[in-house]
């Protein structure tokens, strides 16, 4: 049998007889049963709010309807994220859907936690994503000409030297900090104020240089730490799979880039090598030209302000990387179990080697298949005959630089006219304003929440 839906007037009316009469006499009258009169009368605030905003013939209110698969469950995660936030721990969706999934498995059934799960769940418990705005940056005017000209200058260099696709390398450095907080958490509706706990060491970076080939391939991470390291650098070299240094600053040096160079890229080939690189200054310095002349190590700069659009590593890596690293982070906070404290009781940021176990960790996430696509979609081993220009990212339909597709086609015409000064690289002095230490953003703000078909299926 069908059930009826009453709309919120027809229930103000009965509320109002029950109280002149009686909640028995408003059931007879209006041929319901009384327990739906009861129900009524608690919810009469709810009902008369509803009727000031002029919602009088909605027939359903707020959490009616289908209810959630485990009510117990969903409490206890409520409880979880509440207690989290109290404490000013930040809490992401991905979180959640984690610890509902955690939370379910003794029940014995096949729940997934999907998006459309967390989405009905939040609304369900009055939470929402809070999320700090940002101002984009504007696209450089001249940047499609640069990009035409050093994709050109990439292709005249394949051209000239062959370079086998594991031969290529790109690489980037990457600002990350000691406290990885990000500027969105869920939180409760309505909350004037989302502060987030950290450690206090928001200001504390360190450097990290992700090197890959255009094979897919996927090198040793080099991690520069802020100080003299003296007590740990024998420590944290014992740690496989990455190479730990240190400077003054925690930023990349002449003397570094040199280290970086040998120990990552390799002294001494007998195939011919080309290196990508922004133009980082220690990257266009005379002592690195110096160095990678003497290891006949070829380069390309990328130029100034178009790294956005044509860095491997920026447009495909960066962003995976380092929302691997704040779902560690964000673990990490959430265990009080696992923090130190100083004397003066304050929380100790995570350990350098726990931070160097993060990056490996990030790292050997991403796969050596996204890592070979980077290459082509930033024109690295795209084909020198343009015949796979339309795999060209910023150049795509609906980017900030798609007409730059009609430029190059125009300039392949000049591609073999000047092959006798294919090593000269046209960007080589261009330092790059945007590359400086301070302008690295500290944790892309993914949630990884988008990488799913959203859905209304409660599991």
């Amino acid at each position: 049998m069908s059930r009826k839906c009453y709309d919120v007037s027809f229930k103000l009316k009965a509320i109002a007889v029950a109280k002149e009469k009686s909640k028995e006499a408003a059931a007879r009258e209006y041929k319901v049963d009384p327990k739906r009169i009861r129900e009524w009368c608690s919810q009469e605030a709810t009902l008369k709010m509803l009727k000031r905003k002029g919602k009088s013939s909605r027939k359903r209110l707020a959490g009616a309807g289908r209810k959630p698969l485990d009510e117990n469950m969903e409490d206890e995660l409520f409880d979880w994220i509440a207690e989290l936030r109290t404490r000013n721990v930040r809490v992401s969706r991905r979180m959640i859907r984690e610890k509902a999934k955690a939370l379910a498995d003794p029940l014995g059934t096949d729940f997934k936690a999907s998006v459309g799960w967390l989405r009905l769940f939040m609304k369900r418990k009055n939470l929402s994503l809070r999320k700090k705005t940002s101002v984009c940056q504007k696209t450089p005017e001249d940047a499609i000409p640069k990009l035409v000209t050093y994709i050109m200058h990439l292709r005249r260099l394949q051209i000239a030297h062959k370079f086998a696709h594991s031969n290529i390398f790109a690489m980037d450095e990457t600002a990350c900090w000691m406290d990885m907080v990000s500027d969105t958490t869920v939180d409760f509706c309505g909350a004037k104020s989302v502060p987030l706990k950290t450690s206090d060491h928001e200001k504390d970076h360190f450097s990290v240089i992700l090197t890959g080939g255009g094979d897919g391939r996927k090198l040793r991470p080099y991690i520069v730490f802020k100080g003299k390291g003296t007590r740990l650098i024998k420590e944290l070299q014992k740690i496989p799979g990455v190479v730990v240094k240190f400077s003054a600053n925690g930023w990349m040096n002449d003397g570094l880039m040199k280290d970086y160079l040998h120990s990552i890229i390799g002294s001494f080939s007998f195939s011919k090598r080309l290196l990508i690189w922004d133009s980082y200054k220690c990257h266009i310095s005379q002592a690195t030209r110096k160095e990678t002349d003497k290891m006949k190590l070829h380069t390309a700069t990328i130029p100034g302000g178009c790294t956005k659009f044509i860095e491997a590593p920026d447009v495909v890596w960066n962003a995976s990387f380092k929302s691997h690293l704040r779902r560690s982070y964000d673990t990490w906070l959430s265990e009080p179990s696992v923090h130190e404290y100083t004397k003066g009781g304050n929380l100790k940021p995570p350990s350098r080697s726990l931070l160097c176990q993060w990056i490996k960790e990030a790292w050997n996430d991403i796969p050596e298949e996204r890592i070979r696509d980077s290459f082509r979609s930033c024109a690295i081993t795209t084909k020198t005959d343009g015949s796979e220009d339309n795999h060209i990212h910023c150049f795509k339909a609906g980017q900030p630089c798609e007409a730059g597709g009609e430029e190059l086609l125009k300039e392949m015409e000049t591609l073999n006219a000047d092959s006798q000064n294919a090593d000269k690289d046209p960007f080589a002095s261009d330092v790059d304003e945007e590359e400086t230490e301070e302008n690295e953003a500290c944790i892309d703000d993914t949630d990884d929440c988008d990488d799913e078909t959203t859905s209304d299926e409660e599991q």
